[in-house]
């Protein structure tokens, strides 16, 4: 079976089409390239293991990736780490 890639969330583009992603969101692809873990990250950045999974998960739907390993690979493509 084929996965499809996830849309990318409207609220994620700005007028002009380019990614809307917040400093939290850099934040959290830096330590994501790092190679840290989800409680490294959620300790870094001085949240819960819960709310880092969470904001993965924003992250995620933002740059259309349906797994954690594809994320770093999609923001560098970008441009945006």
């Amino acid at each position: 079976m084929m996965m499809r890639e996830p849309p990318v969330d409207g609220d994620a583009l700005h007028p002009d089409g380019a990614l809307r992603l917040n400093e939290r969101d850099h934040e959290l692809l830096r330590h994501l390239a790092d190679g840290k873990s989800t409680p490294q990250i959620a300790a870094a950045m001085s949240v819960t293991s819960n709310t880092a999974r969470t904001r993965i998960r924003r992250v995620q739907r933002k740059l259309a990736t349906a797994r954690r390993g594809q994320l770093v690979e999609a923001a560098r493509e970008r441009g945006v780490i």
